[in-house]
């Protein structure tokens, strides 16, 4: 038999690992049975085969009340509890059992199980120690023994125990799957592609081990294939919440926004008061350009979860782009106050800030933001833009190139240097800095207007003019081109057309 762990509130994207139970196929006669508690033992196992628990618990409740002595019957009855989380009941059914029955290896595999359902490791190592002291040559034992260890941190020593398992068994699928995931965690993501793929072969039903291979084909870029496995892993068992969250979060990677969403509306359905598919659901809907479902989806995960720190800056974001600046703030604070490491709001805190010409206040949010996360690279460049406000030229050209230097590809750092080298007077730097962000970034209408600044400065009208257009038609309410297009004009002697775009 099979038991299912549980997969941890705080590793919801990570593998629910599968460990071994056994039905106690081997357990030890019990002591003086009678027909009749004979008889709703096996009464209990037919019930328990169907999937009526409940009915099997009473019928090993009825076994042990004919016969306390009756060592399978406790036993049969902790894998029932077990099977409906009741670990500690199923804890003391296998304690009694293992009373009765001091060498009741199974009864010790399982209180394993059970210990370990309960958070007790050590218990759980100490349980299925002894199951190995019974029985060198026990499959279950060592696996859930690996199992136990690698939660604790010992990857190496759970590994050590997969192998002994498939050594002892090479047809059991279960070891397969849990040393891929080990492997998986020490980035040998080869060895666990191969250990996934022998596990699916051995028990192609597994929907752990497919969906186990994806993130291992996510780790390595294999969009298509990590999908091709999830969708496999759902269609074995479409309840699979966690397959839908990890699905998703692949189509956000591909941009599929709708697809994206759509998974998570999956996974609402299964756990209606999933927090963190609601505030998913909304970064889609942001990056789709759909503000209001966004703040409704934040909105729902702040409800169901009013320590969803993430939720709050993230509907703060949404509402600092629709101008709602107070109400962002509020959010920021919020987010702050459950999380005082959430390096993203003191950034969103900061831009509000700055936009209100409290310099020293944004300042400070976004060193406090750089303090947690030193390759954050927009918040570089919006110190550089800051710095720029404040005329400290040398300083903006500093924090630019920390943002060049963490992300080659981020437009804007070059944007912000062009800015400072400009007011340097240094035209030629300025505009190489310029084109670098153009080519990085083709719609930005700031980018454009700097630069026909530059060229301007130079006296090159005509060149300066087609990026005043380009910006233009990028943006046509970008009043700052519109003006610089009106001095360019006006330069040349184009007076109608100068007054055209100031009137």
């Amino acid at each position: 038999m099979l038991f299912r762990q549980a997969a941890l509130p705080a590793l919801a994207v990570v593998s629910s690992l599968v460990l071994m139970g056994k039905s106690g196929s081997a357990a030890p006669a019990p002591v003086n049975p009678n027909k009749d508690s004979l008889s709703f033992n096996d009464s209990g196992t037919r019930k328990y085969a169907k999937g009526d628990v409940d009915g099997a618990i009473s019928d090993y409740t009825q076994a042990i009340t004919l016969n306390p002595q009756f060592a399978k019957a406790y036993y049969n009855r902790g894998v029932a509890k077990y099977d409906q989380g009741s670990y500690e009941a199923a804890i003391a059914d296998y304690d009694k059992a293992i009373a009765l029955n001091p060498r009741y290896e199974d009864a010790f595999v399982n209180r394993g199980l059970a210990k370990d359902g309960n958070s007790d490791l050590d218990g759980a190592i100490a349980d299925d120690n002894a199951a190995i002291n019974l029985d060198a040559h026990d499959p279950y034992a060592y696996n859930n023994r690996g199992w136990a260890l690698y939660r604790k941190g010992n990857v190496d020593a759970a590994i050590a125990d997969y192998n002994i398992a498939i050594k002892l068994n090479v047809n059991l699928a279960q070891p397969y799957n849990d040393r891929g995931v080990a492997e998986r965690q020490k980035g040998d993501t080869a060895s666990a592609l191969a250990d996934f793929a022998r596990a699916i072969q051995l028990d192609p039903t597994d929907d752990q081990a497919y969906f186990n291979r994806a993130m291992a084909l996510d780790d390595k870029g294999d969009f298509n294939a990590a999908i091709a496995d999830y969708d496999k892993a759902i269609k074995i068992n479409p309840s699979y919440a966690e397959a839908y969250m990890n699905r998703a979060g692949i189509k956000v990677e591909k941009q599929d926004w709708d697809g994206a969403i759509a998974d998570y509306k999956k996974v609402l359905e299964i756990e209606p008061k999933n927090s963190s598919a609601y505030n998913e659901w909304g970064l889609s809907a942001y990056h789709k350009g759909d503000a209001n479902p966004a703040i409704i989806a934040y909105t729902k995960a702040i409800e169901f979860n009013p320590r969803n720190a993430d939720a709050y800056c993230n509907r703060a974001n949404v509402k600092k782009a629709l101008g709602k600046k107070g109400e962002a703030l509020t959010d920021y604070n919020m987010a702050l106050q459950i999380d005082p490491k959430c390096a993203g709001a003191y950034n969103g805190r900061g831009i509000i800030e700055q936009s209100k010409g409290d310099y020293a206040a944004a300042k400070n949010d976004y060193e406090q933001s750089i303090k947690l996360d030193e390759n954050a690279v927009e918040v570089y460049s919006n110190l550089s833009s800051l710095l720029e406000a404040q005329g400290d030229w040398n300083a903006a050209i500093t924090y630019a190139n920390r943002a060049i230097k963490v992300n080659p590809g981020f437009a804007q750092s070059y944007n912000n240097r062009g800015v400072a080298e400009y007011h340097q007077h240094d035209l030629a730097a300025a505009l190489a800095d310029y084109d670098k962000a153009l080519e990085l970034d083709p719609n930005d209408e700031h980018a454009y207007n700097n630069r026909g600044l530059a060229l301007q400065s130079r006296g090159d009208y005509e060149a300066a003019l087609t990026d005043y257009d380009l910006a233009m038609q990028i943006n046509p309410q970008f009043t700052p081109a519109q003006h610089n297009r009106a001095w360019a004009k006006w330069y040349q002697g184009d007076v109608m057309g100068a007054i055209s775009d100031l009137f």
